[in-house]
């Protein structure tokens, strides 16, 4: 990825190095901000086989080589990407922290549990000395794009990792599924990539149509800054708690029919409503659980703007490789929360509508450009200064869950071959109290990891407990 001229200046004097006199490309303006530059993501995907992981290493480097699809100039001395290999000459089940994975194989049958931390591999799929922040890339010699490859006698985990600047999860999904295709051989089917040496969001933001749904109702400098401190010490230097969390098909089924009659009592026909809303209807009222009845409390939740900037600004049928995120936020009160599933999960569903639509969008970073000194273009938080706020990012639509890495596999496969878990580790700088619904898996359950401050999963786990 290419970064801006400042960020390699400042940072090359910070390490005392000098940057070469490389084609720089100009960081896009959604990707310059001190957020992303702070996080490194990695994508964990375990598959039940033994895959070569010389053929995964060679078909990413060729895609990430190909032109358009470069985010940094390199060369022979300069790989595309970073490689790691640890083989371990063992089945996985003998390994101390890949023995406590979990699977699809292994999921609850009837009610969501937690089922792992994510705290325990960790180490085993990043790699102890992996990157975190800019300042781990920016003169190092160190390609913006990982790999890293465990392989065991029967399994093997892949982890791609990145600055957050590169990608967001449907970047990923355009990642993953031409990287499929240059295992297959099909590598004439690999679509250039908009956006590779000029910004096509530059403008987005600057043409305000209307007023953003909740403009009024965001946190003031003042309100910022009483949020900041009742909550900073949590946010930035608080130690976090992980998790992962498996809601199994058949209580999806069963959510299902909950949110469907309580919005039939409420006299509402007909409404359609996502697996996701459902989700983070039914989680956020357990995330919520150790609050008083009156706390104001908001749900954000991350959105792709891809779709809906596909007539003027992301011309469809080439992939965006970049951050295109927006965000939508239900503001209510604890005790709000806790009186209708389906009413919730109907709000939330309302306001990604309504905050999705390409004029709200517009409207939306029009406050953020206004507001993005001195982190640059961050999500505006909105509610009250005493809140307490949750935030969810959905990988679903990217399937990880289902990228078929049969081609990379050592003996012939004729059947697709899919991820038997997937993870998602963030380093750097962890969610304040953030969760990630990673996706569904081919047996239809959905997995959810999430960061929350000390003690407070723990509420969690009792509430799951008692509802069994």
């Amino acid at each position: 990825m290419a970064f801006s001229a400042s960020d390699i200046a400042s940072h090359g004097q910070e390490l005392g190095l000098v940057a070469e006199p490389d084609l720089v490309i100009p960081l896009h303006y959604f990707d310059n901000n001190r957020v992303f530059k702070s996080i490194t993501v990695h994508a964990i995907m375990v598959y039940d086989e033994v895959l070569n992981p010389d053929k995964l290493r060679s078909s990413l480097s060729r895609l990430i080589g190909r032109d358009t699809w470069q985010k940094l100039a390199f060369s022979a001395n300069r790989p595309a990407i970073a490689y790691t290999h640890v083989c371990h000459n063992m089945p996985k089940a003998n390994h101390p922290a890949a023995s406590r994975i979990p699977n699809s194989n292994s999921a609850p049958l009837n009610y969501p549990e937690i089922v792992g931390n994510a705290e325990d591999w960790s180490e085993l799929c990043c790699g102890a000395d992996s990157p975190r922040t800019i300042s781990d890339y920016v003169g190092l010699e160190r390609p913006v794009t990982g790999l890293r490859v465990v392989s065991f006698k029967d399994t093997t985990i892949i982890n791609i990792h990145w600055l957050h600047i590169v990608a967001d999860a449907m970047a990923l999904k355009a990642i993953l599924d031409n990287w499929v295709l240059v295992l297959e051989g099909r590598e004439t089917d690999i679509p250039p990539v908009q956006g590779f040496d000029e910004d096509p969001l530059r403008e987005l933001g600057l043409h305000p149509s209307e007023a953003f749904d909740l403009a009024g109702r965001e946190l003031s400098k003042w309100g910022t800054a009483s949020y900041a401190l009742r909550n900073g010490h949590s946010i930035a230097l608080g130690s976090k708690e992980t998790r992962t969390l498996c809601i199994p098909a058949s209580f999806m089924a069963k959510l299902r029919e909950t949110a469907m009659q309580d919005l039939r009592e409420e006299g509402k026909q007909d409404l359609f409503l996502t697996d996701n809303d459902l989700i983070v209807a039914w989680f956020s009222r357990l995330a919520f659980s150790h609050l008083p009845p009156e706390k104001p409390v908001t749900i954000m939740q991350a959105m792709s703007m891809r779709r809906a900037l596909e007539n003027d600004l992301l011309p469809v049928g080439k992939p965006y490789i970049s951050n295109c995120l927006t965000f939508t936020s239900v503001l209510k009160t604890k005790k709000e929360t806790e009186s209708s599933l389906g009413l919730l999960a109907k709000e939330l569903r309302q306001g990604i509508n309504k905050h999705g639509t390409r004029e709200q969008i517009e409207a939306y970073w029009s406050m953020g450009r206004r507001n993005a000194w001195p982190l640059g273009p961050i999500p505006i938080l909105f509610g009250k200064a005493n809140m307490h706020h949750i935030g969810y990012s959905n990988w679903t639509k990217a399937k990880v869950n289902m990228t078929d890495f049969s081609a990379a596999c050592e003996t012939k496969k004729e059947a697709p071959l899919y991820p038997s878990f997937v993870s998602q580790i963030q380093s750097g700088i962890a969610y304040p109290d953030g969760f990630v619904v990673t996706g569904q898996d081919s047996q239809g359950n959905y997995w959810l990891e999430g960061y929350r401050p000390a003690g407070l999963w723990a509420h969690v786990e009792k509430q799951l407990k008692a509802n069994m």
